[in-house]
């Protein structure tokens, strides 16, 4: 039975149509909880880091909803309550992470689109979490 979702977003148009389904999934399963995940590839700048009193968590969620500000109100718009998680490095890596930190029992990610040839060349991040999650994995396009 899944209890708890894990939304990984970016920013992205399929991000946003991943929210969207994570929100459908979570108001139909009635006690399902939702996780946001968003993961900075870079580190903040050392001055704004400064100015946060060295709240690194701080400044990277407040990065988080400036990027993804229009992927949680629709979130949010849908009545749906979640917990933002931030997080800082390799994408793929620290969703599964994530995941196995909030016991997630799905992940709900959107695909980059690559092409065939580019993805099976690169990867992509959505590719490398069904890979390697330890629970199942929902891929939106």
């Amino acid at each position: 039975m899944i209890q708890t979702i894990l939304l990984a977003i970016d920013g992205s148009e399929n991000a946003k149509r991943a929210a969207a389904q994570a929100s459908d999934l979570v108001l139909a399963l009635d006690g399902a909880s939702l996780v946001v995940v968003c993961i900075a590839p870079e580190p903040p700048n050392q001055s704004r880091i400064v100015k946060a009193n060295y709240d690194v968590h701080a400044v990277l969620e407040e990065d988080a909803r400036v990027m993804a500000g229009m992927i949680l109100d629709i979130i949010e718009k849908e009545g749906v309550s979640y917990t933002l998680e931030v997080g800082m490095g390799g994408p793929a890596i620290e969703i599964i992470k994530t995941a196995e930190k909030v016991g997630a029992d799905l992940i709900v990610i959107g695909s980059r689109g690559l092409g065939s040839l580019k993805g099976a060349v690169l990867g992509s991040v959505s590719q490398k979490v069904a890979q390697h999650a330890s629970c199942p994995v929902m891929i939106v396009k």
